[in-house]
């Protein structure tokens, strides 16, 4: 049988429609796809990322002054809420008086590390006759707290300083010198002085919502 002259320019042409089409389909499916898999992905801009406002992380936990698992308290803040039995143990007694303690003393049978309960500044560097060498340090939430009865001293007055940074090591005083080596911690918060124990494993979240 013979070809007609005009069929091979025909079927040549209907190859490279049918050619044309199917890349066209195929490029379509894959551009419907891709929008699929892109329409829950989310974009960040320039004008995003110039509203965003800084934070403080407002989670962060009030922390023991010391890292040793030795150390342990020796005498109480004075509270007038607390039992009698507490009360006797919140007492000093020097020069034949009886006083209410304005702080937490922590022991150990050894000089241990005093380390900052929060980040801060170093605000305050002295030495008391009867407190002993004392660091202050200012935090956020306008607290303060006051390392007294230090032995050596790691910081300078000025100095900022993060939570768990070494301030000093555990001395001896002479209002509490029955205690032998030891720390006395006192916090103010607004410039009132406050039992430790209610600021320490506090977040400072929660101290926010008491101003």
């Amino acid at each position: 049988m013979k070809v007609k002259p005009f069929v091979f320019p025909v079927l040549y042409i209907c190859l490279i429609l049918a050619l044309i089409l199917g890349l066209y389909s195929t490029s379509l499916i894959l551009k419907d796809d891709s929008n699929e898999s892109l329409k829950d992905v989310n974009y960040v801009s320039s004008v995003i990322l110039g509203d965003v406002v800084p934070v403080i992380n407002v989670d962060v936990t009030v922390s023991n002054p010391y890292v040793e698992e030795s150390v342990k308290i020796a005498r109480y803040y004075y509270n007038l809420e607390d039992d009698v039995d507490r009360q006797k143990e919140s007492i000093v007694y020097y020069n034949n008086t009886y006083m209410p303690n304005t702080g937490i003393d922590y022991t150990n049978a050894e000089n241990f590390e005093v380390v900052s309960i929060l980040d801060g500044t170093v605000i305050d560097i002295r030495e008391d006759e009867l407190l002993g060498k004392i660091v202050e340090v200012k935090h956020e939430n306008e607290l303060v707290s006051s390392y007294a009865g230090l032995g050596e001293i790691s910081v300078q007055k000025g100095e900022t300083i993060t939570q768990g940074m070494k301030i000093g090591t555990s001395g001896t005083n002479k209002i509490n010198e029955t205690l032998g080596n030891h720390l006395h911690l006192e916090i103010y918060q607004n410039g009132v002085n406050v039992d430790p124990l209610k600021i320490i494993g506090q977040k400072v979240s929660e101290l926010q919502n008491q101003n």
